[in-house]
């Protein structure tokens, strides 16, 4: 039996009594206004990697939701 790894590679426990769910920030930021987006968009993201380093200090697992961009590949009444 392998020996317990703490880091998870991305896949959280199957059970948890908490997590941060982080919620669309996933962004290439690949269109014209990007710009000024980016003004709002960084400070968010050092807000974003404080938060994530408090949940992983705290034992809790952080999950991305993100709709691949719009492609989404499932359907929304099932995953709901």
């Amino acid at each position: 039996m392998p020996a317990k790894n703490d880091d998870l590679h991305g896949s959280a426990p199957d059970k948890s009594k908490f997590a941060l769910l982080v919620i669309d920030v996933i962004n290439d930021l690949d269109f014209p206004e990007a710009n000024q987006l980016l003004r709002f968009a960084r400070p968010m993201a050092r807000k974003l990697l404080r938060l994530k380093e408090r949940a992983k200090k705290a034992g809790i697992p952080v999950i991305y939701v993100n709709d691949n961009f719009g492609r989404w590949q499932s359907d929304f009444r099932r995953q709901v």
